[in-house]
């Protein structure tokens, strides 16, 4: 084993400046005998590279040849198999599972204790061994584990000395040993005398190597000074980066408050903005003037001004309450008190108008400055157009009280309805009595007499002739006329109506259709 051990190293491993340091003969297990060798080598450059190296005879049997390599440092797991009986099986765990038969126990346990030896000072990693007897894992000396992994190779001579015996010259030592016995032609007759002059030229040289080192020693101190100085700058140069460090240190925190800061003040413009948008969308359409809440509450209806003024401000009160609320907005307390505001408004304003607009409508049902005795000469019917003039000033206020106050609305349109139909009834019945004196051949001084009847028997008497239905006691001429005035009225009623849904018909027109039907009548 020892000259194969040579020749390995000589020829594979001296030319790629390794050294081999633990070997052992094997094959697979389980199959064919086929010998080859696991060798475990080092390498002499630094840094040091741990290998194992399988390693197998040419088949013409004249050399070998270098066939697998693996880094110690992917060895996870050498297992022997058993560490009580002898048993030349072990496994060495790469990146797959490696099976081995040694060729004696002897061989596995001199190769483990190798591994062991090279992992514990080259890399130190936690390799698991398994199934090995304790004495082949002994602990290195304590000398030995202190020096680095770097130096450890010159530290730990002895032991490699043990792994290997044999440690081949290099090319450049042979040739100074071929020089230097050359020089002696006595070498090998007389190896004592080449020995002794070996001796006196070494310790001529250990002498000038003393000398040298005396003659050197001022340098060394003044290197030494030179060195102790350069360690007291270094400890100060170490101060001031240590102070600068920890001044970058403060800055680096500084700028992460500000950073932080930053952060937290863009985070607050953000909101601000957004509240600024809220609160101007709430002031931009849910705030109302006062002039159109002081309209709303003591506008004056009578006038065009104010009707005006009232208008504007229910349009606008309208539109802050029909604003679509954003989400949340309604849980704000300015928002429902804003919302309170409205809603009494409306309600007062509501209240307001309908009263006004009832007296109004009383006021024209009981008119009788355009009675039918003051232009009996024409016997025409009265003309509205002046009363409707009127109202037609309130249709944009109806029209708001219709969409804001249904019930409101609708009373008022009764009452509209019901006072203008007593009129029409009292102005239609005064027709027929002017149309019946008429025809009757009436003379001027009963028509005289008849013009100045108290204005308040006439309304009287209308009043009481229309809770009676003295209407209904005209008979030939006078019932057709009674169907006539029944569609005068509906059709005054439906006028009314429309009148209160903004409608732009006139009652004149209606006037003029009554009157020529009138005159056909009096023609036949």
């Amino acid at each position: 084993m020892t000259a194969i051990k040579h020749a390995l190293q000589r020829d594979i491993f001296t030319p790629n400046d390794e050294r081999l340091l633990g070997i052992v003969n094997v094959c697979k297990a389980g199959k064919k005998k086929k010998n080859c060798f696991l060798c475990a080598t080092v390498t002499t450059e630094r840094p040091v590279q741990v290998k194992v190296v399988k390693v197998k005879k040419s088949d013409k049997g004249d050399f070998y040849k270098r066939q697998q390599t693996w880094e110690l440092r992917d060895l996870t797991v050498v297992d022997a198999k058993d560490a009580s009986k002898e048993n030349p099986e072990f496994d060495l765990h790469f990146e797959k599972v490696y099976r081995w038969l040694a060729s004696s126990t002897a061989e596995k346990n001199s190769f483990i204790s190798c591994i062991w030896k090279l992992n514990q000072r080259y890399l130190r990693k936690k390799l698991e061994f398994v199934n090995v007897n304790s004495q082949l894992l002994e602990e290195l000396p304590k000398a030995e584990e202190s020096v680095p992994s770097g130096e450890s190779q010159s530290v730990a001579g002895g032991d490699e000395d043990a792994l290997d015996d044999y440690q081949e010259l290099s090319t450049r030592e042979e040739q100074d040993i071929e020089s230097m016995m050359e020089t002696c032609e006595y070498a090998i007759s007389n190896a004592e005398a080449f020995a002794e002059k070996l001796f006196k030229e070494l310790q001529v040289l250990d002498g000038a190597n003393i000398q040298s080192i005396m003659a050197s020693e001022k340098q060394v101190n003044i290197l030494m000074q030179l060195l102790d100085e350069a360690l007291t700058e270094v400890d100060t140069i170490e101060g001031k980066l240590s102070s600068y460090e920890e001044m970058l240190q403060s800055v680096k925190d500084q700028m992460d408050q500000i950073s932080q800061s930053n952060r937290l003040i863009q985070i607050s413009n953000t909101n601000n903005n957004k509240l600024l948008d809220e609160i101007q969308f709430l002031v931009n359409y849910m705030d109302l003037s006062k002039g159109h809440i002081r309209a709303l509450q003591e506008g004056d209806l009578t006038s065009p001004k104010g009707i005006e003024a009232c208008i504007n401000a229910s349009e606008a009160l309208l539109q802050c309450m029909s604003v679509a609320l954003r989400p949340g907005h309604e849980k704000l307390m300015a928002v429902r008190q804003q919302q309170l505001l409205f809603a009494e408004l409306r309600d007062t304003f509501a209240r307001r108008l309908t009263n006004h607009l009832n007296n109004v409508f009383v006021h024209q049902g009981h008119d009788q400055s355009s009675t039918l005795p003051q232009h009996a000469a024409e016997l025409t019917l009265p003309k509205h157009s002046p009363l409707h003039r009127d109202l037609l000033r309130y249709a944009k206020l109806m029209e708001w009280l219709k969409n804001t106050h249904r019930e409101k609305y609708e009373g008022l349109s009764r009452t509209y309805v019901d006072y203008m139909s007593r009129l029409y009834e009292r102005e239609i019945k005064d027709f027929f009595e002017v149309a019946k004196i008429k025809m009757a051949g009436t003379s001027k001084e009963a028509k005289g007499k008849f013009a100045t009847l108290p204005r308040k028997e006439s309304a009287l008497k209308q009043e009481t002739e229309s809770l009676h239905g003295s209407s209904g006691k005209l008979t030939g001429s006078t019932s057709s006329l009674n169907k006539l005035t029944v569609q005068g009225s509906n059709s005054r009623r439906s006028q009314s109506s429309s009148l209160l849904d903004m409608g732009n018909m006139s009652a004149s027109d209606l006037d003029v259709a009554d009157r020529t039907k009138f005159d056909k009548i009096f023609e036949q």
